[in-house]
């Protein structure tokens, strides 16, 4: 079937002063918008195409063509699909991360089920019939401590989380909108600067969330070895009571405190998946999975929308961009947005 190009046209308001702060998401439903700015072709990454696509799939009210007579939906679903690139990388990595999952136990299908209820509840919140309050997200991150504390267990490094299908596809299309926002927010801060060397931001999907991962892989080897050289004198049938309290009880403690993602890392993967690598081995498996991990696991997935919304709560300069500060304005600032995606643009030269 031949779509014809469809336009996405919405304002991201920022809040005033010196914060990157984005506060709602006002998607283009009248023509009339369209008539003020013309539209431009995507960004090189598509941060403006993917931020309106994701927008279009997350809000049931732009689906109505009542609303938007203008709007191809079943394009619109099409194209982020081909687009978005982070959805790709997650289907890529569900065989690993399945694979690791078949040698843990899994949490509660009841606790997940029960989480999808409250996160839809506190979602809905935010869904507008003009687009996204991104104020109403901030009581999501009650959402997430709760359930980190019925599980008895924190996000990073989680393999044993399943959800729906739908549900999962609905994080997909929020994580896509709001590390796209955040993309856009560093495209127009970095298109003002003077020394870009110095003054602009970026955006990773990797190092945002995982910023030394490397780092992560050294300590895990260090708390693994630890952990298998002292098991004669801490194991069950011959414990060295000296030794265990003296020694190994408080590197214990000192590994959870200075190196905490690295044991965590180690102690949620299977024992007999560790055991059975050499060190070269391990040492690359190490970082693999944490990759996997962020990439392909609904607990990567719930730890990166969970971050991106502290983003918006806190100020993206206080979570991603620590090393810049932004200007000072005196009233709220609106970035508005304006693309055209043409079949060409989704598909390629040759889409017919």
């Amino acid at each position: 079937m031949k779509h014809k190009s469809l336009r996405l046209g919405f304002d991201v308001t920022m809040e005033k002063g010196a914060t990157w702060r984005p506060l709602k998401v006002q998607f283009w439903n009248q023509e009339e918008s369209y008539k003020k700015f013309s539209p431009t072709a995507p960004f090189k990454y598509h941060a403006d195409a993917l931020t309106g696509l994701s927008l279009v799939k997350l809000n049931h009210y732009i689906k109505s063509p009542v609303a938007t007579p203008h709007l191809d939906y079943s394009f619109a679903v099409e194209a982020w699909k081909a687009l978005d690139p982070h959805s790709e990388l997650y289907e890529r990595s569900q065989k690993r991360v399945r694979a690791l999952q078949s040698h843990l136990a899994v949490v509660n299908p009841e606790y997940c089920a029960e989480f999808e209820d409250q996160f839809n509840e506190h979602f809905e919140m935010a869904i507008k019939p003009w687009g996204v309050d991104l104020t109403a997200l901030w009581p999501l991150l009650d959402t997430f401590a709760s359930f980190e504390n019925k599980i008895g267990a924190p996000l990073l490094y989680n393999f044993g989380l399943n959800f729906s299908k739908p549900f999962t596809e609905k994080l997909h299309a929020l994580y896509s909108f709001l590390y796209h926002l955040r993309s856009l927010v560093a495209i127009d801060h970095n298109a003002h600067v003077e020394d870009p060397s110095h003054e602009a931001v970026k955006v990773d999907a990797i190092t945002d969330y995982l910023p030394r991962a490397e780092y992560v892989v050294n300590d895990a080897l260090l708390y693994w070895n630890f952990k298998k050289f002292s098991q004669p004198f801490s194991a069950p049938k011959t414990p060295d009571t000296r030794v265990d309290k003296l020694f190994v009880n408080p590197m214990e403690k000192a590994f959870h405190k200075y190196s905490h993602n690295a044991c965590h890392l180690v102690d949620n993967l299977p024992k007999t998946f560790v055991s059975s690598l050499n060190p070269v081995e391990l040492e690359e498996a190490f970082y693999l999975v944490q990759m996997d991990w962020l990439l392909g696991s609904p607990a990567g997935l719930l730890f990166k929308i969970r971050e991106e919304i502290y983003g918006l709560q806190s100020g993206y300069e206080k979570i991603f961009w620590k090393d810049v500060e932004p200007v000072f304005h005196s009233k709220p600032v609106a970035l508005h947005l304006c693309c055209e995606l043409s079949p060409e643009t989704v598909y390629g030269k040759k889409a017919g």
